[in-house]
């Protein structure tokens, strides 16, 4: 159905892909994922077309559906967007009801051939299957994301598609519309490639993972846990084969040395009058002759060193605050000129963790404000314990400045040095001048990195996160996940990836109604062996500090800049 043939892509004069391979298969479900930077996007792009690859090819089977991230549109109604996704049809609509006689002559026959009276109807099917007939003449531009992911399906049914190509396509999807989302790719009779953060989607859906990394794709057959168990059995495997090839090794440069001297030692002990002395000299060479040849026979199929990903070190820590009660609400509305909801009220205790869900649009930022002192309430009361500190972080990252370089944001937002300051960035992958790049110029996934660095800092009791995840990578994501798990405070969270609710024991619903409930135990529990491994990793090298040339500097134990465990 697809198939990407020795491709290679240069990026900046530089190759990105050399001779990347892989295939999608008839009816499989595919996910490419892999590190911001990997190439997804681009790969993703010489896949629909938008790019040209300086080398190989990709062969697409069948009719193509692309739904995009997001849509750029000028100013028009929902139902005039899906007819245009079909040009030459609609090209032909337009003229055959224009009024204008000569159009409409001109078009006829084949607007008669291509079934463009029906156009319309067609459209307005398409709409009403997906659930926008209420929408079919709103401007395309004020839908909700979950809405516009819902147009853009809308075209692949009126194209009877045999390939899905979807970017991204939960990024800005409420947990509802995910549900639903998800609930149609398992229908779907196609197939499908998708690229993807969500963890919870993969697992789903997926019935295939391609790994892209280092400009390769590797295919592990199966859904996001599978994956990850597949990940683990090759990590053990070559740990175990590297660790053989190292022993073998030693084993032989060992026998070489012993050799070495033997053969030395008889070679000057050894009289020309004395055949067997010279014989036996002569055996001693060929034998380290003979292990060395072993040696470069190990050292030709020597097996591939465990790759070590590059992750952030993070550990949040939180100040002491014994309170039982952190925060109550009573009788507490919110929204702007008028409520959203009826008064409710609630209590929060030390150390909860509180998702916050709804559709889009349902109020899930503001309410949040509204708990953290950011807003006040429409009405009721708000009681926050006063010494408790609350750490944000904003989906909009509005509290960082918007000039300067990152290592000057990180200046701003703490009360460290620049020594410690250029460490803490390169623990969060920010190495030697990448720290002097500036803010306007850096990605959002280098953004939210940032954020999240800065939140350290605030040795917060509470930290309240609204979509933290949204540009990281699945690696990035789970490291964030496996510090939190451990943060030994409260925490309130809006999220659209799944996965990060397993972290939390309520949840605040917002739908008809304000429901707050607890949450069940059938889902997935947080894997703590990984959580275990990753927090090992994370804390084994002790905190190095380095000047502006990039010199490793002494370091103080007794220092309180050690900060990270």
């Amino acid at each position: 159905m697809l198939a990407v043939k020795q491709v290679r892509f240069d990026y900046d004069r530089k190759p990105l892909f050399d001779a990347v391979s892989f295939e999608v298969t008839a009816g499989e479900r595919a996910v490419l994922f892999g590190l911001n930077g990997s190439g997804k996007t681009t790969l993703f792009r010489l896949v629909t077309g938008e790019l040209t690859p300086q080398a190989g090819k990709i062969e697409c089977l069948g009719e193509v559906g692309l739904v995009r991230q997001t849509i750029e549109s000028t100013d028009m109604t929902v139902l005039e967007w899906t007819m245009r996704s079909d040009p030459e049809r609609y090209a032909l609509y337009e003229d055959v009801s224009s009024g204008d006689e000569m159009r409409v002559m001109r078009s006829y026959e084949r607007a008669l051939a291509l079934d463009v009276y029906n156009l319309e109807q067609e459209a307005t099917r398409a709409l009403t299957r997906l659930g926008l007939e209420e929408h079919l003449f709103r401007n395309i531009n004020e839908l909700s994301g979950g809405e516009k992911t819902r147009a853009q399906l809308s075209t692949l049914t009126m194209k009877r598609v045999d390939l899905v190509l979807l970017d991204e396509p939960t990024n800005h999807l409420d947990l509802e519309s995910i549900d639903w989302l998800t609930k149609w790719l398992n229908q779907f009779k196609g197939t499908v490639l998708i690229i993807s953060h969500d963890r919870q989607l993969m697992d789903d859906v997926a019935t295939t993972i391609l790994e892209l990394s280092g400009g390769l794709v590797t295919r592990y057959p199966g859904n996001y846990t599978a994956y990850k168990h597949q990940k683990e059995e090759e990590r053990v495997r070559d740990e175990r084969a590297h660790a053989r090839y190292e022993n073998r090794k030693a084993e032989l440069l060992e026998m070489i040395a012993q050799y070495k001297g033997w053969h030395l030692k008889a070679k000057a002990t050894a009289s020309v009058r004395s055949p067997g002395a010279q014989k036996g000299a002569a055996n001693l060479a060929i034998k380290m002759k003979a292990r060395e040849q072993k040696l470069r026979q190990l050292e030709d199929n020597r097996p591939q060193k465990p790759k070590e990903e590059k992750s952030i070190s993070v550990r949040f820590a939180a100040d002491e605050l014994e309170a039982k009660t952190w925060l109550t609400c009573e009788d507490v509305t919110f929204g702007y000129d008028n409520p959203f909801y009826e008064p409710f009220s609630f209590s929060m205790n030390k150390g909860e963790r509180i998702s916050i869900t709804g559709p889009n649009g349902s109020g899930k930022t503001t309410l949040l404000n509204v708990l953290i002192g950011e807003r006040a309430p429409h009405s009721g009361v708000i009681k926050r314990h006063p010494r408790l500190k609350i750490g944000y972080f904003s989906q909009t990252l509005e509290r960082l400045p918007e000039t300067g370089t990152l290592l000057e944001a990180l200046l701003a937002n703490s009360e460290i040095g620049e020594t410690e300051a250029r460490t803490l960035l390169a623990h969060f992958l920010f190495r030697r001048d990448e720290v002097h790049r500036p803010i306007t110029e850096a990605s959002m996934g280098e953004k939210c990195r940032i954020a999240f660095l800065i939140l350290y800092f605030s040795d917060a009791h509470l930290l309240a996160l609204d979509e933290p995840t949204n540009y990281l990578d699945v690696a990035t994501r789970e490291q964030i996940e496996a510090a939190l798990s451990v943060y030994p405070g409260g925490l309130l969270l809006i999220s659209h990836d799944r996965y990060f609710h397993r972290l939390t024991s309520r949840t605040i619903e917002l739908g008809e109604h304000i429901v707050i409930r607890e949450n069940d135990d059938t889902g997935k529990s947080v894997d703590v062996e990984q959580m275990v491994r990753t927090m090992d990793e994370l804390t084994k090298d002790e905190l190095k500090f380095f000047d502006e040339a990039g010199n490793l500097l002494p370091f103080d134990e007794t220092s309180e800049m050690n900060r990270i465990e």
